[in-house]
C-alpha cells in the first residue's frame, strides 16, 4: 500500500501513542527542563537583620539611561520620574525575610485625543524575599519585633 498512511490500531493517532513504553528511565530524561534550581542555604535571621541595608527603587516612565562616570545620576534629572520608594529589611509573617516597602503615588494619565491629563492614585507594594530564607535559622524574640514593624508599616500605608 504505497502512498497511504496507517493510523494507530488502538487509541488515538498521536506520536506519544506510537512510542514504545518502557520502565527504564534514560539518563538524559532524569533532569527536568527548566525546573527550579535548589536554593543555597540562607544566612540566619539575626545575621540578615544586622547586615542588611535599605534598598531604594526609582519609578519612571522612561527607560534608564546609563550615566557616564563624569555625570550626575540620571534618576533626579529624568523627565519621566514618578517617585521613589525605600525598601526596609524585615521578617515576613511566613518566616522568611527580605525587604518590603509601600507608597502611594499619583500618576498622570494622558488622553491621546484631547491632551487632558487625569490623575490616578496607586498604592505600590514591593516585597523582595531572600530565596531560601524560610528555612533559615530563627531567632528568639522575632515575633515581637515583627508585630511592631508590621503595625508601623500599616499605619504608614494608610496615611
Amino acid at each position: 500500500m504505497a502512498g497511504t498512511k496507517r493510523g494507530a490500531e488502538d487509541g488515538p493517532s498521536t506520536r506519544a501513542s506510537k512510542v514504545a513504553k518502557t520502565d527504564k528511565v534514560s539518563p538524559a530524561s532524569k533532569g527536568k527542563k527548566g525546573g527550579a534550581k535548589k536554593a543555597s542555604k540562607a544566612i540566619p535571621t539575626s545575621a540578615f537583620k544586622s547586615k542588611a541595608l535599605p534598598l531604594h527603587v526609582n519609578l519612571t516612565h522612561t527607560p534608564p539611561s546609563i550615566p557616564d562616570a563624569d555625570t550626575v545620576p540620571a534618576a533626579p534629572l529624568d523627565p519621566g520620574h514618578l517617585g521613589s520608594i525605600t525598601l526596609v529589611p524585615s521578617t515576613f509573617t511566613t518566616g522568611s525575610y527580605g525587604w518590603k516597602g509601600n507608597k502611594r503615588l499619583a500618576i498622570e494619565l494622558l488622553n491621546p485625543e484631547g491632551g487632558d491629563k487625569e490623575k490616578v492614585t496607586v498604592m505600590l507594594t514591593i516585597n523582595a524575599t531572600v530565596v531560601g530564607s524560610k528555612g533559615a535559622k530563627k531567632d528568639d524574640g522575632d515575633d515581637e519585633e515583627k508585630d511592631e514593624e508590621e503595625a508601623a508599616e500599616e499605619e504608614a500605608a494608610e496615611d
